[in-house]
């Protein structure tokens, strides 16, 4: 079974079957050559030092029960974060990704299960010894006469004996190696929040082997009781692009609150003081979030002090002038916290500023085992490429997520060259001959462009065409002929001067000129938003890491990329790998890279890391469309929606003072005059599906924006039959306090202004926040909507199998395998079945929107997604089925059905109207042809006889 690309090829990409990102991977793909593949069982082995022989170990250790972590607290994260499915406020179904999960495991079970003090101890037991032809490569550790230590090994990428340098003893320093996408600010959040709440609960780590006896702690040196868990952390970005990137997500702990990152137990006593690059905010006593860019740490550090005279000497510095205005620097509070983790986002930088980010960061460790005797509790690296200046990965890196692997768990897109030149690539290229030269490949770009841009504007989504060339006067030329033989403006074809290394280039020296470098690095940033004009962007590199846009699709390569020229494969691509948000994950998103034969070639090198690279031809026919059909309405179903018992409920409504709240806007806001950005998306997915922007033609009632607000204020959250008290808390606010001063409501301008829809969202996402009241505890069925009909289902795209049947309302029925296509059309034969439908689920989610909560095995909450719907007429009237199909049997099966169970009996008493639970079993399915549902129910459940439900004819 294969999945379906959004953009249609010939050819089905090269996948695992069944592969989930969920789930521990256990095949892989091997590039056999000429196109050819095989799927490979077992997982794909890391080439990274110490990564095989510590996944083992971890794996053991996962199995067992997570034995030796703190059970209160550590155990506890795990629990909530791995075994339980989250519902988002938007309505979404959360789950950890592996490779999130894996690190994090990784994590707990070196620093806290293992304490190791040392990475040497680390080395001696996981690091692996690899065979050269019939020779055991064997390692070793020496020491400098200056105390340095070096790590001499055999390192597969240069294949050769190399010596790496390691920290410095006692210097807990870990790396994770992670694809772009894969998730790692996510990590940085769980790391935190283990370390926090470890440090807040029990501030040492148990001790290794616990009752187990201390053998385990005697394996190596370094290994023992551990350190202390620290409560202050530091998030170290390389430049200010990737700080604003991660400002998005850890400013005002925001990502803490929107992600399923603290336990609901815990909530209350999450109390982290978040500090920003540029803001003088003193750091709390315990319980602080440094998030810097590099360059503001070092270039507030003062040069060392040297006495000039004996008395300096004897009475040190002199004390700083003007105490009162004295403003500490940056790093003066930093070192002031008495414990710290370091988190080193994108760390692998090969740039002349490396030493001095080092040596920073060192000084922070040195300063702590002044203070406290232990230097930094942790510094962990976060990376796609964590290598050294010479090209070798890190040899501390413990955890090891390859692009091959997530492009296989399709959380990024599937690279693709499209080859479609039948033309030698240019010898001799000049500004006045680079249209020219170039213009077959700018025409295929174009042309691939356009196809994806037809094809993505029925899901709401702009693809977005990046042309890298070699000069900047190419550049210019380039997009120049591109506005000209299009309808494009000048603002939809961007133009970014860059240097060698993809930062945009310096050249502003006035207010002004800094202003539209200003300007221009927001117009890249913010490609991805629907007001966005950019379609095109033309550049003489890929933009520095941090500018981690999703909607690039096809990338045009018009220049020489050679080993010489120091760029990775992954740098040129890496930045179009993410995926676009609001596709349906039924669908595969792929990247088409075009150019010369020299950047097909360059780019083919991302085989070396077990990417699969196709070639494609020419596309055939468009994806498959699920949706509701008018003329079938006869055979629509009523299934009633409703609430999970198991989940959070608002309550406390009415002690909410909106007069107490905090501004969220300044005052000067209100001056500015927007349009107003419409948005249409399928309901079930959030799916966009078109943008505009238009001007009312009159003036809005006050009434209408505080009723939209109120609205996207308890929608998401499931807040109903409260509208009245809480349009009167939005009014309140909005009014008194949203904007620092009390404003107008019938004042026109007010209104005009009111009508932005991004405001009215900023609005409502802080009043959600401040109204949600989480409790875990089980409830009463409630409705969501009692009157839901399967004709209010929203189109959706479907990869897997589907059929035509004539009893459905569906113009097909989409089915997850072959049992289900063939029990599809049993219903559509099956004498006493008046109409059916699928439920269309895919394991995570389902396009009809009904699921079911349950409690797993381990307690955690879980969402059950049945596969049908049926409805059978008997002599008692018409019986509503929820069918599930089984071909084999998985954990938590049981509680499946005891919650599907319960659903129907309580629906069946609250609606009168009646509702039962079938699953079938492939053995009994396949036992015989069956005629109509009431024997195979029958057979399935050998009900009583006066409680036989069904007639034939």
């Amino acid at each position: 079974m294969t999945t379906t690309t959004i953009i249609p090829y010939d050819k089905a990409l090269p996948e695992v079957p069944c592969r989930t990102p969920y789930t521990r991977p256990d095949q892989y793909l091997e590039k056999l050559g000429a196109g050819d593949y095989a799927v490979r069982q077992g997982r794909r082995p890391s080439d990274m030092f110490l990564v095989n022989k510590l996944r083992a170990a971890v794996d053991t250790w996962r199995d067992e029960g997570y034995q030796g972590a703190s059970e209160d607290v550590s155990k506890r994260l795990m629990r909530f974060w791995f075994d339980e499915d989250h519902l988002l406020k938007d309505g979404s179904v959360f789950r950890y990704w592996w490779a999130q999960r894996e690190s994090l495991e990784t994590l707990i079970y070196l620093a806290e299960v293992r304490g190791f003090q040392d990475l040497e101890a680390a080395i001696a037991e996981f690091g692996e010894i690899p065979k050269h032809g019939m020779l055991d490569m064997l390692f070793h550790i020496e020491t400098d006469m200056d105390g340095n230590r070096r790590l001499r090994r055999y390192v597969s990428e240069v294949q050769k004996d190399a010596t790496q340098d390691l920290p410095e003893k006692n210097l807990l320093r870990y790396a994770f190696k992670m694809a772009t996408g894969s998730g790692k600010t996510v990590v940085m959040a769980m790391a935190i929040v283990w370390s926090y709440f470890n440090a807040r609960f029990s501030p040492f780590p148990p001790r290794v082997g616990g009752d187990r006896g201390g053998a385990e702690r005697e394996k190596g040196a370094g290994v023992g009781e551990g350190r202390a868990f620290a409560d202050n952390f530091l998030i170290v970005a390389p430049n200010v692009i990737v700080f604003e990137r991660l400002k998005k997500d850890f400013a005002s702990n925001k990502i803490f609150h929107d992600l399923p990152l603290i336990p609901p137990e815990w909530q209350a006593q999450w109390d982290i003081k978040v500090i920003l690059r540029g803001e003088s905010a003193q750091p709390a006593p315990r319980g602080n979030l440094f998030l810097v860019n590099i360059q503001q740490i070092y270039e507030s550090r003062e040069d060392d002090w040297t006495p000039s005279h004996a008395l300096d000497a004897i009475l040190g510095r002199p004390p700083k002038q003007d105490l009162a205005a004295y403003q500490p620097s940056m790093l003066e509070r930093i070192k002031s916290l008495p414990n710290l983790m370091v988190l080193n986002d994108e760390a692998h930088h090969v740039h002349d500023d490396e030493l001095e980010w080092n040596k920073t960061l060192l000084a922070l460790h040195d300063n702590l085992k002044r203070k406290a005797g232990d230097g930094l509790t942790l510094w962990l690296d976060f990376s796609a490429t964590p290598k050294t200046q010479v090209g070798t990965y890190y040899p501390w890196i413990i955890v090891d997520y390859p692009l091959a692997q997530a492009i296989e768990d399709q959380i990024v897109k599937a690279p693709l060259i499209v080859h479609q030149v039948d033309k030698q690539d240019p010898q001799k290229v000049t500004k006045d001959t680079v249209v020219q030269e170039y213009h077959d490949w700018i025409v295929v770009a174009l042309d691939r462009w356009k196809a994806h841009t037809r094809i993505y504007k029925t899901v709401g989504q702009k693809p977005v065409l990046f042309i890298m060339t070699e000069r900047t006067a190419y550049a210019e030329a380039i997009a120049e002929h591109i506005r000209k033989h299009t309808r494009l403006r000048r603002k939809e074809v961007l133009v970014i001067h860059t240097d060698a290394q993809g930062r945009i280039r310096e050249r502003a020296k006035s207010k002004q000129a800094r202003q539209k470098l200003d300007e221009l690095r927001a117009a890249a940033r913010d490609v991805d938003k629907p007001d966005n004009d950019v379609k095109i962007i033309v550049s003489v590199m890929m933009l520095k890491e941090g500018w981690d846009v999703r909607n690039v699709s096809v990338v045009l390569g018009l220049r020489p990329f050679t080993a010489k020229a120091g760029i990775l494969p992954e740098q040129a691509v890496g930045r179009g790998l993410r995926l676009m948000q609001g596709i349906s994950p039924d669908r595969r998103q792929t990247l088409e890279v075009i150019g010369t034969d020299a950047f097909e070639d360059f780019v083919r090198e991302l085989e070396q890391e077990g990417v699969g690279i196709d070639t494609v031809g020419t596309p055939p026919p468009a994806p498959v469309w699920i949706y509701p059909v008018q003329e079938k309405l006869a055979y629509d179903i009523a299934i009633p929606l409703t609430k999970p018992k198991y989940r959070h409920e608002y309550t406390n409504l009415g002690q909410l003072d909106p007069l107490s709240l905090v501004p969220i806007y300044k005052t000067d806001v209100l001056a500015e005059e927007m349009a107003i950005e419409i948005e249409m998306t399928f309901a079930t997915t959030g799916t966009t599906v078109h943008q505009t922007i238009i001007t009312p033609e009159r003036p809005l009632m006050s009434q209408e924006f505080l009723a939209d607000i109120t609205n996207a204020v308890a929608k998401p959250i499931g807040l109903t039959g409260q509208f009245a008290q809480l349009y009167a808390i939005v009014k309140r606010y909005v009014q008194h306090r949203c904007f620092g001063v009390e404003v107008d409501l019938e004042s026109e301008a007010i209104k005009r202004r009111l009508r932005d829809p991004m405001l009215q969202e900023g609005i409502a996402t802080f009043l959600r926040r401040r109204i949600a009241r989480l409790t875990t505890q089980e409830r009463e069925i409630e409705f969501e909507n009692l009157d839901f009909k399967l004709s209010q289902t929203k189109s959706f795209t479907w990869r897997r199998q589907h059929v035509e049947c004539r009893r459905t309302l569906f113009n097909l029925v989409a089915t997850f395998n072959d049992l289900e296509t063939r029990f599809a059309h049993f219903l559509d034969d099956a004498s006493d079945i008046e109409r059916f439908a699928s439920l269309a689920s895919s394991g995570e989610a389902s396009a009809t929107r009904f699921k079911v909560d349950y409690l797993k095995t381990t307690g955690a909450i879980g969402f059950y997604h049945p596969d049908f719907v049926a409805v059978q007429k008997t002599q008692d009237g018409a019986v509503n089925w929820i069918v599930e199909t089984k071909g084999r049997e998985y954990e938590n099966v049981q509680h499946k059905d005891e919650s599907i169970e319960d659903w129907c009996e309580k629906i069946s008493a609250q609606t009168g109207r009646t509702w039962r639970y079938l699953k079938v079993p492939q053995a009994v399915f396949d036992r015989q042809e069956w005629t109509s549902f009431g024997k195979l129910a029958q057979a399935i459940l050998e009900p009583e006889p006066e409680r036989l439900m069904f007639t034939e004819g």
